[in-house]
């Protein structure tokens, strides 16, 4: 196993629990909609949240429109989200606003996802990290405060200009850092950007498979892992 200095994370379903942070705020903002926010509906707006960011193509990073659009669509789908749950649950509020307040809501420190803690306390202060994440940067500031004390920089798509897995993304990113591609490694779930950015850059990747799916992509990491805290030992951290 190489030596690294600087390990990169992705930040969204890596280290920090997008999903769980849109149900709490689900659960807070549903009543005030004149929705009863049983765990039923809460799992059904998820349900519909994923659908609508598939159907604004933000799964479809490779897309040269979504690359130039992503952060657009990124608060436009939440109004398409809401206009998809009123269908289902009737509500006086206006669908836009409502994205907008649901975005605004999740403006807060983040729930972490399982390993995280351990994973970046641990390699804290033996080697560089950071956060490359596509994504808003006044969403994803505040939820990024869950790590802060553990991350070195942290890299937003909306910040840097360019979202993964544009090779530029990570270029800037290693000339902030100032190390050699050869001496980083990313570390995501996403083979689509995480894996096949860093493959572009000619940077090692690592990529999360949390649930065991099939790599039916063209995208190979250099190494897999099931859970984040196999990383430790990949690492030889244990």
């Amino acid at each position: 196993m190489k030596k690294y200095k600087a390990i990169l994370f992705d930040a969204d379903h890596t280290v920090i629990d997008y999903l769980e942070d849109e149900k709490a705020v689900l659960r807070e903002l549903l009543p005030a909609l004149g929705i009863e926010p049983t765990e039923e509906t809460v799992c059904e707006c998820d349900d519909i949240s994923n659908e609508t960011w598939d159907s604004a193509g933000l799964n479809k990073v490779s897309d040269p429109y979504i690359q130039q659009e992503y952060h657009h669509l990124y608060v436009e789908h939440t109004e398409d989200m809401f206009k998809a749950l009123f269908q289902k649950y009737p509500s006086n509020a206006d669908p836009k606003e409502t994205g907008l307040q649901f975005l605004k809501m999740l403006e807060r420190p983040a729930i972490l996802c399982e390993g995280a803690e351990q994973v970046l306390s641990a390699l804290a202060g033996k080697y560089v990290i950071g956060i490359a994440t596509n994504a808003i940067s006044v969403l994803q500031r505040p939820r990024l405060q869950s790590v802060a004390k553990w991350v070195n920089r942290v890299y937003i798509s909306e910040e840097v200009g360019f979202i993964k897995p544009l090779p530029q993304f990570f270029v800037h990113i290693l000339e902030d850092l100032g190390v050699k591609k050869e001496d980083c490694l990313m570390v995501g779930d996403s083979l689509s950007s995480d894996v096949a950015g860093a493959n572009a850059s000619g940077i090692d990747s690592c990529w999360l498979n949390r649930k065991g799916r099939e790599n039916k992509s063209k995208h190979v990491p250099t190494y897999e892992i099931h859970r984040l805290t196999d990383l430790l030992g990949l690492l030889g951290e244990n």
